[in-house]
């Protein structure tokens, strides 16, 4: 009996760039604001360093934490609770007893239907062995099916008196007594592959302590971008520690809350992790896509000259506008396919402040200007890593 999964928005797709340049554009910005106050200043300017890195895709969301697999178990037959063995916390083994009622009903029951069966098999014996005629055996025949039958369910009976544990795990809640009469369910109780219903009736509920799954939610814009299999960092509420996962199912049909379609999305955590708690929430990022070894500089470093893409090279003191070939831009910064190397240094800010001037991060070209201290961001999610960065399990998406 699966849980009702929380569906919590997703909160946003944002591209993330973290760059040591970042800081550099900060105190170009204080240069420019310093001599704001001057219209003939002269012209000023800083530079930062061509960096290669690992840029991320990724969408974010809040989810859920909850057990890998829980247990909603009940009585299937009538009786009266005999021993409650178990309370809430206790860890049980896969197999180990955790409630019984009383047997002498039905161990009563066990004794007449094999008695049934003896009788009916003594009677096949007899007819067969008179002689008697085919349909006279077949009749026989099914007698002691009947017997047989009946001799089967009388045991189960037996054995459902007692509740057991289908796997190894903990007791989430017990709401059974001894001296409580319980009437049958028409099952033991239900080994969910994933969590069940948090209003479950279940007298015994166990969950799993050793493997977890986030249970979370896209919109109808990520929801295209996210597939199974995918890499996710989580971070539990209260803790700055992270776990990792995989996207284990995205979900097909949409619940509508405030207006608002959003999809499940369930997510395996990788391993055995400590302090995670059931019912705990978590923020995940779904890494979409991953690039490493990207080459970048600030996108207020690209500037057009004479109709050629440039950037402003500062080689053996001077500065050289040198042509090069843009790739993706990533908010403040600009992927360089061509023209550049690792370790270069560029001017970021050119500041004019004679009427009208240059502001600083801006440049000629329009799909990327920026203006200091703005969010320019592209659709989608990412996050730059200068030199690398830390990869979840199995890499990238």
């Amino acid at each position: 009996m699966r849980t009702k999964r929380r569906l919590v928005p997703v909160h946003r797709r944002s591209w993330l760039v973290v760059l040591a340049v970042v800081a550099l554009i900060v105190a170009g910005t204080g240069s420019w604001a310093a001599t704001r106050s001057s219209p003939s200043s002269a012209a000023t300017s800083t530079t930062a360093t061509a960096t290669v890195g690992m840029i991320r895709q990724s969408v974010t969301a809040t989810g859920t934490i909850q057990p890998a697999r829980r247990a909603d178990l009940t009585f299937s037959v009538d009786g009266t609770v005999t021993a409650v063995v178990v309370s809430v916390g206790d860890k049980v083994k896969k197999g180990a007893r955790l409630a019984t009622v009383g047997a002498d009903d039905l161990q009563a029951s066990v004794d007449m239907a094999q008695a049934s069966l003896d009788a009916a098999e003594e009677q096949l014996s007899a007819q067969e062995s008179a002689g008697a005629s085919a349909v006279q055996v077949a009749s026989a025949k099914a007698q002691v099916a009947v017997a047989e039958s009946t001799l089967q369910q009388a045991k189960k009976d037996r054995s459902d008196a007692t509740l057991t544990a289908p796997f190894a795990g903990t007791v989430a809640t017990v709401s059974i007594a001894t001296g409580d009469n319980v009437g049958g369910s028409g099952g033991s109780g239900n080994d969910a592959g994933a969590t069940g219903d948090a209003t479950s009736s279940a007298q015994i509920v166990l969950i799993s302590t050793d493997a977890w799954t986030v249970d979370a939610s896209l919109t109808t814009a990520d929801l295209a971008s996210v597939k199974k299999g995918l890499q996710v960092e989580i971070t539990p509420s209260g803790t700055g520690t992270k776990v990792f996962g995989t996207v284990s199912s995205v979900g097909v049909i949409a619940s509508s809350s405030g207006g608002t379609a959003t999809f499940p999305v369930t997510i395996a955590v990788t391993g055995k992790p400590t302090e995670l708690y059931a019912g705990g929430t978590a923020d995940v990022v779904i890494i979409v896509k991953q690039l490493n070894d990207v080459l970048t500089v600030p996108t207020a470093a690209i500037r057009t000259v004479d109709g050629k893409t440039v950037v402003r090279l500062v080689s053996d003191g001077k500065e050289v506008d040198t042509p090069v070939t843009v790739g993706a831009v990533y908010g403040p910064s600009t992927q360089i396919t061509k023209g550049l190397s690792a370790g270069d240094t560029v001017v970021i800010a050119d500041v004019r402040l004679t009427g009208g001037g240059q502001r600083p991060g801006q440049n000629n070209r329009g799909q990327n200007d920026v203006v200091q201290g703005g969010d320019l961001k592209p659709p989608g999610g990412g996050q730059m890593i200068p030199g690398g960065g830390q990869k979840p399990p199995g890499g990238g998406g």
